[in-house]
C-alpha cells in the first residue's frame, strides 16, 4: 500500500485519512480483489487499534481464501469493555458504497467518542 502512495504508518490518523482514500481509489476490478482488500483493511483497523488504543484480538481473523470465509462474524478488536469488528464497515462498504455507509473516519470518531477515547 505504502507503494501506491497511501501512508499507512499504524497511527489512528492514518486510519481517519488512509482507509477512506483507499476504499475511494484503489482499484477493484473483480470479487476476489474485494476480499482481498476486506481483508488487508480489518489487519490493518485492527492492529493499528490494538496498538495506539491498547486493545486486543478476541476473535478470529480468516482469510477470505480459508473454508470458513471472510472475517464479518468473527474478527473483533477488544478494547476495555468494548468491540469493534473493523470487517463490518469494510464489508457492507465494499458491498453497498459510500452513500450507504458514509465514511470510515465518521464511523470511527463517533466510536472512540462514545467510547471516551478522544
Amino acid at each position: 500500500m505504502q507503494a501506491l502512495g497511501y501512508k499507512l504508518d499504524f497511527s489512528l490518523q492514518s486510519l481517519e485519512s488512509e482507509i477512506d482514500r483507499i476504499l475511494k481509489t484503489f482499484p477493484l476490478n473483480y470479487q476476489d480483489a474485494k476480499c482481498d482488500l476486506e481483508a488487508k483493511l480489518t489487519a490493518y483497523i485492527g492492529e493499528t487499534m490494538c496498538q495506539n488504543l491498547n486493545g486486543f484480538w478476541s476473535g478470529a481473523f480468516y482469510s477470505h481464501k480459508s473454508r470458513i470465509g471472510n472475517n464479518y462474524y468473527f474478527c473483533k478488536i477488544t478494547i476495555g469493555k468494548h468491540d469493534f469488528y473493523p470487517s463490518h464497515f469494510i464489508g457492507y462498504y465494499l458491498s453497498n458504497g459510500k452513500k450507504s455507509n458514509g465514511t470510515f473516519k465518521n464511523i470511527f470518531t463517533k466510536t472512540l467518542a462514545e467510547w471516551n477515547l478522544t
